[in-house]
């Protein structure tokens, strides 16, 4: 069983700049907690913080009620995965594995043991013996994770641990990691900037833009519904139109994106007032093509097929110009320059106030 970290105020400084600003979290016992955010947006410092490679300039961080913003990194008990790997070039993978071991006294039968076991689990039993310059960018972050978790650390802290490997193998080793996290069953905090790893892997997602946390969900809240306009614009790819809210004669409440088309909503907040303007995130899957003279009017500029779906890029009557993706079907794929118009799915769609960017939809997933 995992154990709990508590952030609470957590403040960093380099000289006049205010990196992380009284950022707050919890992060659950046994949970594979994302970081994600732009570079930049302090993620990484978060996490070296946790680890004690930074200090903490104001606030506490906890493990379990335990207070450790003081305690060198040598004795919290945290193993730490780096983007680079950081194996020994010198030493064999078991002898990488085993080198956290023999620091803590362990007998060498114990740590054979312990050593074999971990090579089982993350599934490079066979390399033990092979030296890392022989070990692909995969074997090599499989060395460095059981390198990391053999010596049963309470926290397991992951750097951009996949960004060096190429596209096939990354989605191979997130697939992994994902797996090897749940049957250890330890509390790990994976830091990254890419959105689709961290939809993929994660028990839940803090997503961070200037020190700041916008929002923290699982993956499917974090998509679907967008805290404010930054995390709908930097989690997948959103289109942001603006519209108007419109009352009818019944209360209802209506987005209107021209005289011509409107859509009903009803789970838009209740302070929202008539003619107030606001922002619209549709994200690309959300717009539904047709022909028949109901929506935005727009024009096809150019289309990419990807097999399963279709890339359409559009220009809207006034200039704005948007991406919408339509599952392939046997029918030709609508010809550049061919006017169209636009509807949404107004269920999918989100809502926000103009001026702050946060959300005004109600509805809680």
């Amino acid at each position: 069983m995992g154990v709990s970290i508590n952030i609470d105020k957590a403040v960093k400084r380099y000289g006049n700049d205010v990196i992380i600003k009284d950022l707050s979290l919890k992060i659950n016992p046994g949970e594979l907690f994302t970081l994600l955010g732009p570079s930049g947006c302090g993620k990484t410092t978060l996490l070296r913080m946790i680890i004690g490679f930074n200090s903490i300039d104001g606030g506490e961080i906890k493990v379990e009620d335990k207070v450790i913003n003081n305690i060198p990194p040598a004795k919290r008990n945290m193993g730490m995965v780096f983007q680079n790997y950081a194996i020994f070039p010198h030493m064999s993978v078991k002898d990488n594995v085993a080198f956290g071991l023999k620091n803590r006294k362990i007998s060498k039968e114990e740590i054979e043991k312990q050593v074999d076991e971990i090579l089982k689990i993350v599934k490079i039993d066979h390399l033990k013996d092979r030296m890392p310059a022989n070990l692909s960018g995969g074997q090599q972050q499989r060395v460095a994770l059981a390198r990391a978790i053999v010596i049963q650390p309470e926290v397991l802290l992951m750097d951009e641990p996949l960004s060096n490997l190429d596209a096939k193998l990354r989605v191979e080793m997130r697939n992994a990691v994902k797996k090897i996290q749940n049957e250890i069953g330890i509390t790990t905090v994976y830091v990254t900037h890419d959105q689709e790893e961290a939809l993929a892997i994660s028990d839940r997602i803090a997503v961070m833009n200037g020190g700041i946390i916008q929002q923290i969900g699982k993956p499917k809240e974090i998509y679907q519904r967008p805290a404010n306009i930054f995390v709908s614009t930097f989690i997948g790819l959103s289109n942001v139109l603006e519209a108007v809210i419109k009352f009818d004669d019944n209360g209802d409440k209506w987005i209107e994106f021209n005289k011509d088309y409107q859509v009903k909503m009803d789970n838009v907040s209740d302070d929202v007032i008539n003619e107030e303007k606001v922002l619209i995130s549709v994200r690309p899957e959300e717009f539904i093509i047709n022909r028949n003279g109901k929506g935005i009017k727009a024009t096809i500029k150019s289309s990419v097929f990807l097999g399963l779906t279709t890339h359409y890029f559009i220009e809207l009557d006034n200039g704005q110009e948007v991406e919408v993706i339509q599952n392939s079907d046997v029918e030709d794929i609508i010809p550049n320059e061919t006017p169209i118009y636009l509807t949404v799915d107004s269920k999918k769609v989100n809502v926000f106030n103009y001026e702050s960017k946060y959300t005004l939809i109600k509805e809680v997933i």
